[in-house]
């Protein structure tokens, strides 16, 4: 395939060909030089018609991504058509909404990751031409949200002050697919053992324990030590079902042996959390840094609930095995703060980066091993 509604390249590739044509339905100009080294239909295929790919995937109506690229259905119909006969495997099954084929999803991984690393490169090029020092976009779960990743982010700025910064905050469910499609460059957040599926570079740096809080006025805080009992008598808010935390949570009711509240609020929304454990008699929890914050604004208070299991510790995770100076950098802010507010840890069961005496320099990587199956 030449061309996003181009005709199909069919036959044999000629070495040193090229090709010129105006893509009057996409409104660009393709050059391509055929290869004779690289056969595969893969190798011509152009970030453009990636994105429509992805844009199909994303609506699941053709209809729908013709509109919004400002091309007609019949020409996009015809270039899906091309595409599927130079993959010779059906990328689609025909519906209401078009659902991927299980060869479309090996398509579309592909795609997010070549789409997450071009907007990177365009990213760095452009703040190569602006003076600056690089961009780095960072996924941050709530947890460490109040404490370490503003450090972190001042201490970067202090010994690389050109360096742009974008922080993306949301649970780990959210963050890590977007790691894996390259739309960030590192997360900051608490560690499983599952991640040795993922394909990412993991490093433990702290534990961080969770703890029960609640509004000032909370009749259990009249209490030195509250049983599970107790708290369970009051309504909750919990965290949204197949979390780590919620599992915790479960596991704590089930070894005081009771039942998870009945009728909880479900939320993952800090905001709303806060407002509601202050104006009611309910019961949440979130890491002791966040607890820690909250008691220190005089908003919430930690309630004093023993926790019995451990969830794993805060770490770094990312994905490229040679980062960017820019990413580099900001790791190594978060190790060095990260060191200031905690013991560093080598968790069991969580691979983890080997912390070195000195941080690499620009570029380089501290020594480390990559989460595999």
């Amino acid at each position: 395939m030449t061309g996003a509604v181009g005709r199909p390249c069919n036959g044999p590739i000629l070495a040193g060909r090229s090709i010129n044509r105006i893509n009057k339905n996409f409104g660009v100009h393709e050059h391509m030089v055929m290869n004779a080294a690289h056969p595969s239909w893969m190798m011509r295929l152009r970030i453009r018609h990636l994105e429509v790919f992805v844009a199909l995937v994303r609506t699941g109506s053709q209809s729908a991504t013709a509109a919004a690229l400002h091309v007609t259905q019949p020409a996009l119909s015809k270039w899906l058509r091309e595409l599927e006969e130079n993959a010779g495997v059906a990328l689609f099954e025909r519906g209401r909404p078009m659902r991927l084929t299980r060869y479309g999803e090996v398509l579309l991984r592909y795609a997010q990751r070549v789409l997450g690393d071009s907007l990177r490169t365009a990213d760095e090029m452009a703040a190569l031409s602006s003076g600056s020092s690089g961009h780095v976009r960072v996924g941050v779960l709530h947890a460490v949200a109040p404490t370490l990743v503003p450090r972190a982010v001042a201490n970067c700025r202090r010994g690389a002050p050109r360096v742009q910064i974008t922080l993306h905050e949301d649970s780990q469910d959210n963050l890590l697919p977007r790691l894996q499609r390259h739309e960030l460059d590192c997360l900051i957040g608490r560690l499983q053992v599952d991640f040795a599926q993922r394909g990412v570079l993991t490093e433990a740096l702290y534990d961080e324990p969770v703890c029960a809080v609640v509004g000032r006025h909370h009749p259990l805080l009249a209490r030195r030590r509250v049983s599970w009992q107790q708290a369970a008598a009051h309504p909750w808010i919990l965290p949204l079902p197949g979390t780590p935390m919620r599992i915790r949570l479960a596991s704590e009711f089930a070894a005081a042996g009771i039942p998870e509240p009945r009728d909880p609020i479900e939320s993952v929304s800090l905001m709303i959390n806060e407002g509601l454990l202050r104006i009611t008699d309910m019961i949440s929890v979130v890491s002791r840094q966040l607890a820690q914050h909250y008691e220190a604004a005089g908003t919430l208070a930690i309630l004093p609930l023993p926790m019995r299991h451990a969830l794993g510790p805060i770490g770094l995770v990312w994905i490229d095995e040679r980062p960017t100076a820019a990413v580099t950098a900001f790791m190594d802010a978060v190790r060095a703060e990260a060191g200031r507010l905690h013991r560093p840890v080598d968790a069991p069961g969580v691979p983890a980066t080997r912390r070195g005496g000195t941080m690499p320099g620009a570029g380089a990587t501290p020594r480390r091993r990559r989460s595999v199956p």
